[in-house]
């Protein structure tokens, strides 16, 4: 039986049976702190878990604001709105 992986989030598998040494997790929370662990399987059982690393995702950028316009303004000053 060749090795394969599983992955494990916060103490969770969210993978196994992989033949990659790669995988991309996908479907969590921006700016958010998740521990990883990884494990070997072959014929004879599991390998103890890797050493854990912690990654934190990046922060989503807002959404452009939409409808800029000035809907007044005088010689010194401009009134902006925007959704």
């Amino acid at each position: 039986m060749p090795v394969t992986y599983n992955v494990y989030r916060d103490g969770e598998q969210v993978a196994n049976g992989l033949t990659e040494t790669t995988y991309v997790d996908t479907g969590l929370t921006p700016g958010t702190s998740y521990e990883y662990q990884v494990s070997a399987v072959n014929n004879v059982g599991e390998s103890p878990l890797s050493d854990a690393i912690t990654v934190t995702t990046s922060e989503s950028e807002p959404d452009d604001p939409e409808g800029l316009n000035s809907p007044n303004s005088t010689d010194t000053t401009v009134d902006l709105e925007w959704e």
